[in-house]
């Protein structure tokens, strides 16, 4: 192990800071730090996710094949909070070693976003590797099972959020017409793999695995930021439409809403969430 530290309801409208309007309006209390995990975080949506919760002071355990990527971005005198962990995703030992806080393995996180992704290869229209988000799912599960058994802490039930995509709505297109050919041909491997993730977390939740989950299927990802532009969310079958979002605002609006706690977060437990701008 290297550790460093180094070591809305549908249709509902986020405010710049990526919170609700509700949430905002709530209650000036704070709430007590959080210990996060994250995967995939070196990198877009993982990345700005992790960057606000660093900022709000939550524990963060980012695993990452090159760590210098994250440290080079957060030294640890600014950064105390952060604990990256050498590893892959795909590797069961690696993932459990994020599940605790360094040194204090009762501490276990309160939730886990995984933004991995393979890079897609235009000239074979497939990915690099075409199984990486259901092998990811399928090794953060067997790890969630492994930490639990070897803490004993049966009562444990983190919160996982997986990142997808639109597309793969069963009651119906989740996307403008006009994006048909890109939905439908361009990107049908990284679907299926996306759809395998997706069925291996919601089967495990109903089997009793001992987590609840958030899917969020955010519209085609765009890279710049538009922080006061309205992020539109549905959930499940209820969906919204769109073109796009950044990378950014769904990096913000999965923070504000999924990562630190609050009296909304229970609203998308176990559901699949659809934004877009």
């Amino acid at each position: 192990m290297n550790h460093i530290t180094t070591v809305k309801p549908h249709n509902t409208i986020l405010t710049s800071s990526g919170t609700s309007q509700r949430r905002h309006q709530h209650t000036m209390t704070a709430e007590p730090p959080r210990t996060l995990a994250f995967f995939g975080a070196s990198t877009g949506i993982g990345l700005a996710a992790l960057t606000r919760a660093l900022a709000a002071g939550h524990t963060c355990i980012a695993l990452c094949r090159k760590p210098s990527k994250l440290t080079d971005r957060f030294p640890a005198a600014a950064h105390p909070n952060l604990h990256v962990v050498e590893g892959n995703a795909h590797d069961p030992s690696a993932v459990s070693r994020c599940l605790a806080a360094p040194g204090r393995s009762e501490r276990l996180v309160d939730a886990v976003l995984s933004s991995i992704g393979g890079a897609f290869i235009f000239s074979k229209m497939t990915l690099d590797d075409p199984n990486v988000c259901r092998r990811g799912a399928a090794t953060l599960i067997e790890a969630i099972a492994a930490v639990r058994q070897q803490t004993g802490s049966v009562a444990w039930k983190p919160r996982i959020i997986m990142l997808s995509t639109t597309g793969m709505a069963r009651a119906g297109r989740d996307y403008p017409l006009a994006l048909t050919p890109v939905y439908r041909w361009v990107l049908k491997v990284p679907h299926e793999d996306k759809l395998a993730m997706e069925t291996a977390v919601a089967e495990g939740a109903v089997a009793g695995q001992g987590y609840t989950y958030t899917i969020v299927r955010p519209s085609l990802l765009v890279d710049e930021a538009q922080p006061k532009r309205e992020v539109r969310v549905g959930i499940d079958d209820d969906f919204v439409i769109g073109y796009t979002i950044s990378r950014d605002d769904t990096g913000r609006w999965i923070y504000g809403n999924l990562l630190q706690d609050g009296d909304e977060i229970g609203k998308y437990e176990n559901r699949i969430v659809t934004i877009t701008w």
